[in-house]
C-alpha cells in the first residue's frame, strides 16, 4: 500500500478523508482494521460467512458515519469494534442457538487422552463451547483473550464498567471450566487434577 492510501496516517485523519469521499482513505482503514474485524466477528458468531458479511456492513457504516464523526468522542477503534460486536449480537439473535450435539466426543481421559489431544481439536472444542456461553460473557472472553484488549478497552466497547468486564470474564471462565469438566476433560487449564 502506498503512503498516499493512508498506511502511515492516523485513524482520525483517514476518517476525516473518508468523510470527504476519499476511497483511498477508506482502503487505508480497511487494510488496517479488517483482519481484527474478521477475527472478532468469527469468534463471536462462530461462522466465517457471517464474519465476512459483518465486516462488509461495518465498513459501510464507517463510510456513512465518517462525515459526522466527532473526534472528541470515543476513539475510532473503540467505536469500530463496538459496531462489530453489535452486528455480531444482532446476527446471533437472528439464528437459532446451536446445541452441543455437534461437538465431537473426546477420547476417554483414563486412557491418557489429554496427552494425545491435538491443540487444534482442543481449540475447536473451546470455540464451540464459547458459542454456548451467554452473549456478554462470550464477547468479553473473545475481546480479552483472543484480541488481547485490556479491561478498560473491553468496557468501552461493551459500554459497561471495567468491574463488570472482570465479572463477565470470571463467570465465563467458570462456565467454560464446568462444561469442559462435564465433558470429562481435566487439566486443560493447568490446574492439578483431583
Amino acid at each position: 500500500m502506498s503512503q498516499s492510501s493512508g498506511e502511515d496516517r492516523p485513524d482520525p485523519e483517514l476518517l476525516r478523508l473518508v468523510g470527504r469521499g476519499d476511497p483511498a482513505a477508506l482502503r487505508g482503514l480497511v487494510f488496517r482494521h479488517l483482519p481484527r474485524i474478521l477475527r472478532i466477528a468469527e469468534r463471536i458468531t462462530g461462522n466465517p460467512a457471517d464474519a465476512e458479511e459483518i465486516a462488509q456492513e461495518t465498513m459501510i457504516r464507517v463510510w456513512r458515519a465518517a462525515r459526522e464523526w466527532n473526534p472528541q468522542g470515543a476513539r475510532f477503534d473503540t467505536w469500530l469494534y463496538r459496531v462489530v460486536v453489535n452486528l455480531c449480537i444482532d446476527r446471533r439473535r437472528k439464528r437459532n442457538p446451536e446445541s452441543l450435539d455437534g461437538v465431537p466426543e473426546m477420547a476417554s481421559p483414563d486412557r491418557g487422552a489429554l496427552a494425545d489431544v491435538h491443540y487444534g481439536q482442543m481449540n475447536a472444542l473451546v470455540r464451540r463451547l464459547l458459542e454456548c456461553l451467554p452473549e456478554k460473557q462470550r464477547i468479553a472472553l473473545v475481546l480479552s483473550y483472543y484480541e488481547e484488549l485490556n479491561s478498560r478497552e473491553v468496557a468501552e466497547i461493551m459500554e459497561i464498567s471495567p468491574g463488570a468486564v472482570l465479572g463477565l470474564l470470571f463467570r465465563g471462565r467458570q462456565t467454560l471450566k464446568g462444561m469442559l469438566t462435564a465433558a470429562g476433560i481435566k487439566g486443560w487449564d493447568n490446574e492439578p487434577e483431583t
